[in-house]
C-alpha cells in the first residue's frame, strides 16, 4: 500500500466521517465474533486458555485502536486507500486465526464469521485487491494446517480439514469475485453521478449566460424603441395647397406650413425675407446691403 501526499479539500471532513462509521461497523463486527467466541465455549464445542484469551483480546484491542488513531488523526489519508479496507480486513483475519487455531472443533463456525468482515471489501477494493486478499486469507489458513499437521494434533483429520479449506476458498472465490463487481458497480455509477453533476453545472452556467444576455438584449432593444420614440421625421406624401402652401393633416384640418412642420418634428422657424421678395415688396428701397444684413439675422 503505497503513501502518497495528503490533498486538502473541503470533502475531506465528510469523507473522514463516512470512514469513522464503516470503522464503527468493523468494530460491531469484532465484538460479534467476541461473543461468538464466548458462546462457542459456553457450549464446549472448544476451549481457550487465559493466555489466549488475553492475547485473542489484545490482539483485537491494540489493532482497532491503531486503526481509530490513524483515522481519528488523518494519518490515513497517506495512504492510496485512505479507508484502509484492504489492512483492516486482513488483520481481521488474523486476529481470528487465533480462535482458528483454538478452537479446531468448531472451525466452521468461526470460518463462517470470515466472511461478513470479508463482505466489507465491497465498500472499496477493486476485483483485483480482493483476489490479492483472498490469496493472502488462504495461505494464512493454509499454514495454520500445515503447523497443525506439523505438531501431529490430536483429532487432525486431514481428509476433513482439506475439504474445509477447499469450500472456504470457493465460498471467498465467489465473494471477492461477486464483491469486485459491486464495487466496480459501485465506482461506475460514482462516476457516471460525477459526470452528471458537472453537467448539470455546465446547463446551469449556459442557463445564467443566457439569461444575462436575454436581459442585455431587453435592456438594448428598451434603449433603441426609446431613442426611436425620440426621432420624428416626416415621410409619405403631405396633401399642401397649390396656392397658400397649407398642408392637410389626418384629421382633414389646414394647418399652416410652420405649424405643421412644428408639430411633426423638432425643426423651429425664424422668420425672414429672400432677396427676392424683398425687391417685389420695397422695390428700389431694398438694397444688397440689406439682404445680407436680413440674411444673418435670420441665421
Amino acid at each position: 500500500m503505497g503513501l502518497i501526499m495528503v490533498h486538502a479539500g473541503g470533502n475531506i471532513t465528510q469523507a473522514q466521517r463516512v470512514r469513522l462509521v464503516r470503522f464503527g461497523m468493523a468494530v460491531g463486527t469484532y465484538a460479534l465474533v467476541g461473543i461468538a467466541t464466548i458462546l462457542t465455549c459456553r457450549l464446549g464445542l472448544g476451549r481457550l486458555s487465559t493466555n489466549q484469551w488475553w492475547f485473542f483480546a489484545a490482539f483485537a484491542f491494540i489493532g482497532n485502536a491503531a486503526f481509530f488513531l490513524f483515522f481519528l488523526t488523518g494519518f490515513n489519508l497517506r495512504f492510496s486507500d485512505p479507508s484502509l479496507t484492504w489492512a483492516q480486513i486482513f488483520y481481521s483475519t488474523c486476529w481470528g486465526m487465533v480462535a482458528l487455531y483454538a478452537l479446531p472443533g468448531a472451525r466452521p463456525i468461526v470460518l463462517m464469521f470470515y466472511l461478513p468482515a470479508f463482505s466489507f471489501g465491497m465498500l472499496s477494493l477493486k476485483k483485483g485487491q480482493y483476489m490479492t486478499l483472498t490469496g493472502a486469507v488462504m495461505a494464512l489458513y493454509g499454514s495454520l494446517l500445515v503447523l497443525e499437521y506439523l505438531e501431529k494434533r490430536a483429532g487432525f483429520d486431514f481428509n476433513y480439514e482439506i475439504f474445509l479449506f477447499v469450500i472456504f476458498g470457493i465460498l471467498l472465490l465467489w465473494v471477492a469475485s461477486f464483491g469486485g463487481f459491486v464495487s466496480g458497480l459501485r465506482r461506475c455509477l460514482a462516476a457516471q453521478n460525477r459526470e452528471i453533476r458537472e453537467s448539470h453545472d455546465r446547463i446551469r452556467a449556459e442557463m445564467d449566460e443566457r439569461k444575462k444576455a436575454e436581459a442585455e438584449k431587453e435592456r438594448v432593444i428598451a434603449e433603441l424603441r426609446y431613442t426611436l420614440s425620440q426621432v420624428r421625421a416626416l415621410k409619405g406624401l403631405l396633401p399642401i395647397c397649390a396656392s397658400c402652401k397649407k398642408i392637410r393633416d389626418d384629421k382633414g384640418y389646414w394647418n399652416q406650413i410652420e405649424a405643421y412642420i412644428s408639430s411633426h418634428s423638432d425643426a423651429e422657424f425664424s422668420h425672414g425675407i429672400c432677396p427676392d421678395c424683398a425687391r417685389k415688396l420695397y422695390g428700389d428701397l431694398y438694397t444688397e446691403g440689406d439682404a445680407l444684413q436680413e440674411n444673418n439675422f435670420c441665421r
